[in-house]
């Protein structure tokens, strides 16, 4: 699940986001993690949503506001 995907690997701050990274959202349960995406760079990320697989901006509103975190699990 994304919420044990969260418990591995090395956290990143936002601002030091690398390609590959894993970002997390909370989309349901408001903290909970239930969410993750593979950083592309640029401030996007590539998910599967409801709409199918997306190419998504970090700083869109819907995204913005449920951001978790970021952790890097290869090197």
């Amino acid at each position: 699940t994304s919420d044990a995907q969260y418990k591995m690997g090395k956290a990143v701050k936002q601002n030091k986001l690398q390609q590959g990274d894993l970002v997390f959202y909370a989309t349901g349960k408001k903290g909970k993690v239930s969410f993750v995406g593979i950083y592309n760079g640029d401030g996007t990320f590539t998910g599967v949503t409801s709409k199918g697989v997306k190419v998504v901006k970090m700083n869109d509103k819907y995204w913005k506001e449920r951001y978790i975190g970021a952790k890097r699990i290869i090197k």
